[in-house]
């Protein structure tokens, strides 16, 4: 799945494992996804294999550049049929990418995947209220706030408000 801005993204594979982990390791992108501990490699690697045979979720690296770099995942989680919907979950990992539009990209292209190929209705994501730029993404990528979960997460030491983003199939 490609987009304008050549971010596209292919199906979570062996090759992504190991900047996974890196970024889920990472201070930043840790308290931005509230992530109690560290995570070790044989955890990381138990999660990675099991993530593979799941129907429940499905995960995308998300690539960028002429020749594929991986900066990020996105995945939908929660896959429900028979409501046809589904959590949209996402990482950039790479501190070069923020902000300049790689998140909303990948957002959208998942998004059309689940409307178009699963024919999914309904799309939500939580973004912490600490992470600003995240619900930009979000909402450059057609999600509208639904509402916010008043001090639902403890962050380092104090609790903030996540906010409930949604787009719906049109």
């Amino acid at each position: 799945m490609n987009s304008a801005a050549d971010v596209r993204l292919v199906p979570l594979g062996p090759s992504h494992s190991s900047r996974t982990l890196a970024w889920a390791n990472d201070a930043v992108v840790s308290r931005l996804m509230n992530r109690a501990k560290p995570v070790s490699a044989s955890e990381h690697q138990t999660w990675f294999a099991s993530i593979l045979n799941r129907t429940d979720c499905r995960f995308f690296a998300v690539e960028q550049d002429d020749e594929p770099r991986h900066v990020g995942n996105v995945w939908l989680w929660d896959i429900d049929s028979r409501h046809r919907k589904a959590e949209i979950r996402i990482v950039i990992g790479e501190a070069s990418v923020r902000g300049r539009g790689a998140g909303s990209e990948a957002i959208d292209l998942i998004s059309r995947h689940a409307f178009e190929t699963l024919q999914l209705h309904r799309l939500y994501a939580y973004v912490l209220s600490i992470n600003p730029g995240g619900r930009r993404a979000f909402e450059k990528a057609g999600f509208v706030l639904e509402g916010t979960l008043r001090e639902d997460r403890w962050v380092g030491d104090q609790f903030v408000d996540a906010y409930v983003l949604a787009r719906l199939a049109r």
